[in-house]
């Protein structure tokens, strides 16, 4: 009963919706399926109430004369200009943000909602603004494990390279929250070896996570901040080493989202990259080689460059 009652809603909204002109209830009794085959008694109950269903919902629905020659014959229709949102009028700047909203939910089970969802709204052609390598998450896979992790509250294991340690460690969490900040995905959730909740960068996370069959210890709190766990991995981080990269003015986005500091000059553009991994840094630095002018310290530009001569001579073997 229920289910019939919601689609006669739906179709009396429809066709409300897409009248010029106000439509009389004998109209309505017509062209709504749900109200056929029903008596003059029970249609004009049913009528009055999905009437006054749909305007408990601030849908408004309008009673007016059918015509100016006949005030006595009332008709209904809905308004659209006053009730539906108006057009979204979209910066190329906010379609930039859009599009790596988008690019952030890039696993097979989101992705096709995501795309769906920014077709929508941002046109294929987004003006003059340069989106070239701007994808956040780009490589996340790990993504859906993680959100499958903390919606049937199981624990994950994974080595990390943290920002205290000089080495990485198997850590076991408790996921609690997966967050996006300063292009960057953070795990935030309790650390079962630490006993205490700790946040984890996902560039930091060097095996792919292994969800358990153990459910969590620790839920996570009411009060939790997200945030604030993030600041303070982020205050840690500030006494890691520090990369200086030059690039071409406007290139490298991939590198820029990981940057502290950004100067521009006619030449280049300089990069300030704060790092724990120099593989991690250096694969980051090798995918952007075709615009990379200069890399200090010396130790990870030749880092940079053992990797490009690694992947080409195995290019070359597999030819």
């Amino acid at each position: 009963m229920a289910k019939a009652r919601t689609e006669r809603l739906l179709n009396l909204l429809f066709v409300l919706l897409n009248t010029k002109h106000p439509v009389t209830r004998e109209q309505l009794r017509i062209r709504v399926p749900g109200y056929e085959g029903s008596s003059d008694d029970a249609f004009e109950r049913m009528f009055e109430r999905d009437k006054e269903a749909l305007r408990d919902l601030n849908i408004p629905v309008e009673t007016k004369p059918v015509d100016l020659f006949h005030d006595d014959v009332l008709g209904y229709r809905i308004d659209r200009d006053s009730w539906l949102m108006p057009e979204i009028e979209i910066s190329k700047e906010e379609r930039v943000f859009l599009t790596l909203a988008a690019s952030a939910w890039n696993t097979a089970l989101i992705s096709n909602a995501a795309l769906r969802g920014l077709d929508r709204l941002v046109p294929n052609d987004i003006g003059d603004v340069d989106t070239t390598g701007y994808v956040v998450g780009k490589g996340r896979d790990d993504l859906a494990d993680l959100v499958s992790a903390i919606t049937n509250q199981l624990s994950v294991s994974f080595t990390y390279q943290s920002v205290a340690s000089s080495k990485p460690e198997v850590r076991i969490v408790d996921p609690w929250k997966l967050l996006l900040n300063s292009g960057h995905w953070y795990l935030i959730g309790f650390d079962q070896d630490r006993g205490e909740p700790r946040s984890f960068r996902l560039d930091r996370v060097l095996t792919k996570p292994i969800i358990s069959n153990q459910t969590i210890l620790e839920a996570p709190p009411a009060d939790l901040d997200a945030q604030a766990l993030v600041q303070s991995w982020q205050n840690a981080e500030r006494d890691a080493l520090s990369a200086l990269i030059h690039v071409a003015p406007g290139s490298a986005s991939e590198l820029r989202l990981m940057a502290t500091t950004i100067q521009n000059f006619d030449s280049h553009d300089e990069l300030t990259i704060p790092y724990i991994s120099d593989t991690l840094i250096a694969q980051a630095i090798a995918r952007n080689c075709d615009v990379i002018k200069k890399v200090d310290p010396s130790n990870l530009s030749d880092a940079v460059s053992r990797l490009i001569s690694g992947t080409l001579e195995a290019h070359l073997n597999g030819k």
